[in-house]
């Protein structure tokens, strides 16, 4: 069963390595199996106000186990600190709607 990482971001500051923290951590993404479903801010806002200035980022992981193994991996806990200072991060994972 897939599962999906949510991340809802509001980038405060583009600081010196946001860009790389960017490309690499795709990078690593794709290495433990997911893949990009949303990334970036909403095209309209129906209702409210906390998705003003956010940008929506929902990958797609195989299991939760993988995302767990990219969460806690060497190679993501090398690339996280170049985000430092750039924004506010909210990030969860949520299960797939059983059929």
């Amino acid at each position: 069963m897939s599962v999906y990482q949510v991340a809802l971001v509001k980038v405060t500051n583009r600081t010196p390595g946001f860009m790389e923290y960017v490309k690499k951590s795709a990078e690593i993404l794709a290495k433990y199996g997911a893949e990009y479903v949303v990334r970036g801010p909403a095209h309209t806002v129906f209702e409210g106000d906390y998705l003003s200035g956010r940008s929506v980022i929902i990958s797609k992981w195989p299991s939760i186990e993988k995302a767990k193994e990219f969460w806690n991996s060497d190679d993501y806990k090398n690339v996280k600190p170049l985000r430092d200072g750039s924004g506010i991060y909210d990030i969860g994972l949520f299960t797939e709607v059983p059929k």
